[in-house]
């Protein structure tokens, strides 16, 4: 199968591509680790071999290295500036620009 012509945005999440900027310049700003895990880095890796995934998800899962619940409160607050809103769901945040939700999971010290 030849892919060459898709992008990750076609074969899964629309805005995968902005919103991982977005969390990466966060994450930067922060100074702090961050991995994609769940079924996006599945579909990732897929991808560079040139499979095309068989499912999607509707949300991006990161892990997020943390030492203090303060520390994760900081992120949260710089998420909700870059229009990240905290939904219900522990660790959830929506974004309506991309309509996507993300899932921040901290581990580490704060565990």
């Amino acid at each position: 199968m030849n892919i060459s012509n898709q992008t990750y945005k076609e074969l899964a999440i629309p805005y995968f591509k902005e919103v991982f900027e977005d969390i990466d310049k966060i994450m930067s700003a922060h100074h702090l680790p961050y991995y994609l895990i769940g079924v996006s880095a599945i579909a990732l890796e897929l991808l560079k071999k040139g499979i095309k995934p068989n499912r999607g998800t509707k949300d991006i899962d990161f892990a997020i290295m943390v030492s203090t619940i303060h520390q994760y409160e900081e992120i949260s607050k710089t998420l909700t500036n870059e229009g990240y809103n905290k939904v219900k769901a522990p660790w959830t945040f929506y974004s309506e620009k991309y309509n996507v939700a993300i899932d921040i999971l901290p581990f580490g010290e704060i565990e």
